[in-house]
């Protein structure tokens, strides 16, 4: 019990610390039934236990790792396509935590499963202010347009 005290307060303290803004929307415009289902299909995201991680805004390049389990499940250069906004996704179990590596700015965001599991799509931004980048992680069930 204590150490899963202990994670629990880590976890807030690297998140306070790294600057992550968390909101929760299913407000915007989003694709119809088919086009989101034939997504997640296409994804392997239609099982209860799947969620999709959208990297959106502010991604130029820099290198991004997400680990799950102490493993790599996404290790690439992602740079945001400035007309839909989207700079890559990736399918993840949402029965255990990820933690997403931003190597440019050596932090690390960790997404738990208590949200994870509520909510199909995590989308996350980069904003930059000056030196300072900081990230936004969006939980939805909503699929934004990605074209």
């Amino acid at each position: 019990m204590k150490k899963y005290i202990l994670i629990l307060i880590s976890i807030a303290f690297v998140a306070c610390k790294s600057g992550v803004n968390i909101d929760f929307r299913d407000d915007f415009r989003g694709v119809n039934d088919a086009e989101k289902k034939e997504f997640l299909k296409k994804n392997n995201g239609l099982s209860e236990e799947r969620s999709i991680l959208l990297l959106t805004q502010g991604f130029k390049g820099e290198k991004i790792i997400v680990k799950q389990k102490d493993k790599n499940i996404y290790s690439s250069y992602p740079i945001t396509n400035l007309n839909t906004r989207i700079a890559d996704y990736l399918s993840f179990n949402n029965q255990s935590d990820i933690i997403v590596y931003d190597n440019y700015t050596k932090q690390e965001i960790v997404i738990g499963t208590k949200n994870a599991k509520k909510y199909k799509f995590i989308y996350l931004k980069k904003e930059y202010k000056g030196e300072v980048v900081k990230f936004k992680i969006t939980f939805s069930n909503t699929l934004r347009p990605l074209e």
